[in-house]
């Protein structure tokens, strides 16, 4: 489903929520509602959900006042996402660990069928780069191990993501064209099992794995993260990726 075709059912949905005055299912709608507009639309200063602006800082404190932790845990989960989208990994990782932290107190968990630990496993990645704490190593090898029992249920939806987070994991320590080579696997993969936002994902990352090692492929990856962005919709992740890779 494309980005825009989204954003009208969610919009649709949340005005009808708030005609029925279902207010706490006009929330849960709106968090999502927020991170598919900051993808679909370019601005200049992207209000990311994670940057708690007076709308987002009123949603917490609602949630916090009336121990929603349901509530926080779906905004603190969308947050993290978007803003390992958007490249703010320290942002998303402070996301993570909240969400974490009010699951300690919830029977239930969002699995999102892998896409939670493909998410979790992404970000502490990421961080674990610019980061000697060896808890994000340790973090991200948890999420690895949690989305591998997810592949034995449901292969279609995680094989790629587990081809992924396994790349990435490599990539830490060493570079050779092997590596590259799980990076095409995941993204082939994703493009068979018709997830183009990961398929996206999964080619910036390769780009990313090459431009740290001066390899001059990357810019071929970022071109092809480029255009799958597009064509999910993506106007403002496009944007962001233009601005911050001359590709």
């Amino acid at each position: 489903q494309s980005l825009a075709s989204l954003e009208r059912e969610l919009n649709a949905f949340g005005k009808q929520m708030d005609e029925y005055k279902q207010a706490m299912v006009s929330q849960y709608s709106g968090v999502l509602r927020q991170v598919v507009a900051n993808l679909v639309h370019s601005k200049h200063d992207l209000p990311l959900l994670a940057s708690q602006t007076a709308e987002q800082n009123d949603l917490l404190a609602e949630g916090l006042k009336n121990k929603e932790t349901l509530l926080l845990t779906h905004f603190y989960l969308f947050a993290g996402i978007e803003a390992y989208i958007f490249g703010e990994y320290k942002l998303a990782a402070d996301m993570v660990e909240k969400r974490q932290a009010a699951e300690k107190h919830m029977s239930y968990r969002f699995k999102l069928n892998g896409a939670t630990a493909f998410y979790d496993g992404l970000i502490f990645l990421a961080v674990a780069r610019i980061s000697r704490d060896f808890k994000w190593s340790f973090g991200a090898s948890n999420a690895i191990s949690r989305l591998e029992k997810h592949v034995q249920v449901g292969k279609f939806n995680c094989e790629h993501k587990l081809l992924l987070l396994q790349a990435e994991s490599e990539s830490m320590i060493d570079y050779n064209d092997d590596i590259l080579e799980k990076y095409e696997l995941a993204i082939n993969t994703a493009a068979k099992n018709e997830y183009i936002n990961e398929q996206a994902i999964a080619s910036e990352r390769a780009a990313d794995f090459l431009l740290r090692n001066g390899d001059s492929r990357a810019s071929h990856y970022y071109g092809k993260a480029h255009s799958l962005y597009l064509h999910w919709g993506a106007q403002g992740k496009t944007d962001h990726l233009c601005k911050n890779i001359p590709f």
